[in-house]
């Protein structure tokens, strides 16, 4: 029987000792558990920040490319007037001035225009 006895301490001893390995193990986890709990709360912020900042940038994006195109559209359209070379004159009839427009509005300019010196188109 003492032998029974011997073995049957030896048995709750080994139980105790398994069970506070076992919740020593059970503690580490839980600490893991929350450590790891922790630093993902601390990436979700960081990803929401992230993507607000994303956001944000997008938006700014947008209104440059707007701002981009507007100013395209307005430097075509000042090379465009500035690539003009022509001069219109309202209240002069057509076809008075025969095949050589240049002489006839050196003319006509010279006689409304009073100069000393001549006048020339280039």
């Amino acid at each position: 029987m003492k032998e029974f006895q011997t073995e049957t301490r030896i048995e709750s001893r080994r139980a105790r000792v398994a069970t506070k390995r076992l919740q020593g193990t059970v503690r580490k986890v839980a600490k893991s558990c929350t450590q790891i709990e922790a630093k993902l709360c601390t990436m979700d912020e960081r990803i929401v920040a992230v993507e607000e900042d994303v956001d944000t940038l997008k938006q700014q994006n947008a209104m440059q490319e707007s701002q981009m195109t507007d100013k395209r559209w307005k430097l075509e359209d000042f090379e465009n007037r500035q690539r003009r070379n022509n001069l219109r004159f309202l209240g002069i009839e057509e076809g008075l001035e025969g095949n050589d427009i240049r002489s006839y509005m050196i003319k006509l300019l010279q006689g409304g225009i009073s100069r000393t010196e001549p006048l020339g188109l280039e």
